[in-house]
């Protein structure tokens, strides 16, 4: 077995460099249950699938170990955890959305109010065909559930019927949530869109079998007798990493306050007062997004705008595969298939996990992509019995991949760069009221664990990180016990030296921060519950189409040249007046063409903008 000490110098060898350094293909996919040796017995799930080995393979002198499956179907559970007490149901006459994050971690639904679309008179036609209208999104902070583990897991499934069957016993449960949040609304449910949005987990999957699963998605939401909720094909999707980077920059700056008053109007937005950058760590990806002041983003660039309001210039990027579940497995199968040993120094001394994946490396140590044959499942019992923290800082370290910045962006891009061969523009090096910066997620729990607060320097996290990694495993767990939110499950307490540490790399020497730079790292502000989902719905719910109270029609009285907006018309017409009968009839012939085009540009989801001063305000 290799010892402990020699993992590090092995890795920085040249004739073994880390795996990830060498990695052809990303098209991997990892399962994300590893469970650790309890005394006590995990609480009792509902197992679908059983994984099944079917034969043992040793290496020399007994150091790899693993047990080996000829079905493509991995061991999976589903988990629920019900909200304890009454439900809060929703009333009056508002309108609903209800947007579905569909993760690595687990499927969670999320059920927004808003007030309808409706537009009252001609100031109100105005304000929103020039950008001054938004529809704000809010939210129960019960109206949400969830279901673990992710969708992705699914696809294992070949069989349509069968792939559908599992699929539909998974999502129903939160369908028949949404229906009892909204009892009483029940007449309106045909109104009411609904969404399903996937991320990271279904990234990894090949093509086929990601297009196969959103097909099967689409298809039940399509059928009235499983969704009762307003769906269109588009609203089932996977979306990219830059577009959870973009809706989570702004369901931070709406919470913040720092996004709405700042978007009404026409154009640009070039120079806001202030704006808060986001980082967020979820299971299978990481995200970074941030308003770059000086407004040159050469890559990487995401053109946002809410509805028919001003553009936001806002850098945002991605990387598959550095969440901390996708990280997790990344680091176990280098050091199984690359270092041939089950020692991962990341992990408590004394402690033991069972590891499960689909990676894996071939003779010329490079990872193989997910559609391979033979990226078939495997298992290892991962263990540590020596403390070496700098083991650990090493190997997550060289886990960034930086060298691949030196093969090109540290000269196409004169080092700017955050890591991995990704252009970041330059961060800011000192606290300002601009560059504030929100860290969401599993960012939020590792804060909450290293008992750090809501804010803290990267220094500060680096430390505390350092503090946590040398207990053992007896004494991580009378840790855990005596912090005011316990960790529930053995396996995800192993992995929080390695979710520590690894934050901060990403946080210190992949995207740049200084070590006295602050960061605030929470989950809910505001009473509201961060994450992509909110961004999402609030740029959904503005592309909706606008209505027309039925009041509003347009009057004008038998052989006169003043005209008045009263109601529902296709046309909608300014008063007018002072100028000849003639010159006003061709003038609101002009006027009623470009109202009209407004109004079409209103329902298509377009921005037409006119010199006319509206008030400002939001629905």
């Amino acid at each position: 077995m290799t010892p402990t000490s020699e993992i590090g110098s092995e890795l920085n060898s040249n004739e073994a460099k880390h795996p990830l350094e060498a990695t052809k293909s990303w098209e991997l996919h990892v399962d994300r249950r590893q469970s650790s040796n309890s005394a006590e017995p995990a609480p009792p799930r509902r197992i679908l699938k059983k994984f099944k080995s079917v034969k043992s393979d040793e290496g020399e002198n007994g150091v790899f170990e693993y047990s080996q499956t000829n079905n493509l179907d991995v061991d999976f559970e589903i988990s629920h955890k019900p909200q304890k007490g009454k439900i809060p149901k929703a009333g009056g006459s508002t309108m609903h959305g209800m947007m579905i994050d569909a993760g690595s971690q687990g499927t969670r639904i999320h059920i927004y109010e808003f007030d309808n679309r409706v537009l009252h008179n001609r100031e109100e036609i105005l304000a929103a065909a020039n950008g001054e209208m938004l529809s704000i999104p809010r939210s129960n902070s019960r109206w949400t559930d969830k279901f673990k583990p992710g969708l992705d897991v699914f696809a294992s499934y070949q069989d349509e019927k069968e792939l559908t069957e599992k699929v539909s016993a998974y999502l129903g449960p939160l369908i028949q949530f949404a229906k009892q949040v909204l009892k009483d609304k029940q007449d309106d449910w045909k109104l009411f869109p609904i969404y399903l949005k996937a991320t990271g987990g279904l990234r990894t999957l090949p093509t086929p079998d990601r297009v196969r699963l959103i097909n099967v998605v689409r298809k039940l939401f399509r059928d009235d007798s499983f969704n009762p909720f307003s769906f269109e094909d588009e609203r089932a999707r996977v979306i990219s990493g830059e577009e959870e980077g973009a809706y989570g920059w702004v369901a931070v700056n709406y919470i913040k306050g720092t996004l709405v008053e700042q978007s009404l109007g026409a154009g640009t937005v070039l120079n806001p007062q202030m704006t808060y950058g986001m980082v967020e760590m979820g299971g299978a990806s990481t995200q970074i997004g941030f308003f770059e002041n000086n407004g040159d983003v050469m890559a990487n660039l995401f053109k946002l705008q809410l509805g028919g309001a001003r553009h936001w210039n806002i850098y945002t990027h991605s990387f598959l595969y550095f969440g901390v579940n996708g990280a997790w497995s990344r680091l176990n199968a280098a050091l199984l298939w690359k270092l041939h040993t089950k020692v991962n120094p990341c992990l408590p001394v004394g402690s033991s996990v069972n590891f499960e994946s689909w990676i894996r490396m071939n003779e010329n140590n490079h990872f193989l992509p997910r559609s391979s044959p033979e990226s078939t499942p495997y298992s290892a019992t991962m263990f540590n019995n020596v403390t070496d923290f700098d083991q650990c800082s090493q190997l997550t370290f060289q886990m960034l991949r930086t060298s691949a910045n030196e093969d090109w962006v540290e000269f196409s891009h004169d080092g700017d760069c955050s890591f991995a061969g990704v252009y970041q523009p330059p961060l800011p090096r000192e606290q300002s009221s601009v560059d504030e910066f929100i860290a969401t997620s599993n960012y939020a729990d590792i804060f909450a664990f290293l008992k750090l607060g809501e804010r803290a320097s990267i220094s500060k996290l680096h430390e505390a990180a350092k503090r946590v990694c040398l207990l053992d495993w007896q004494s991580l767990q009378i840790y855990n016990k005596n912090l005011t939110d316990p960790i529930t499950d053995d396996y995800e307490l192993s992995q929080f030296c390695f979710r520590s540490i690894f934050a901060y790399q990403i946080l210190r020497n992949g995207y740049g921060f200084a070590d006295d730079f602050e960061i605030t790292a929470v989950d809910v502000l505001k009473g509201q519950k961060l994450g992509w989902a909110l961004g999402s719905i609030l740029y959904e719910i503005n592309t909706l189409p606008w209505k027309f109270h039925p009041k509003v029609k347009v009057k004008g009285p038998k052989g006169s040249s003043r005209w008045t907006l009263l109601g529902a018309s296709p046309v909608a017409l300014l008063p007018f007046r002072g100028v000849t009968t003639s010159f006003a009839s061709l003038s609101i012939c002009v006027m009623a063409i470009g109202i009209a085009t407004a109004l079409i540009a209103l329902r298509t989801g377009r921005r037409v903008h006119y010199e006319v001063i509206g008030s400002a305000r939001t629905r």
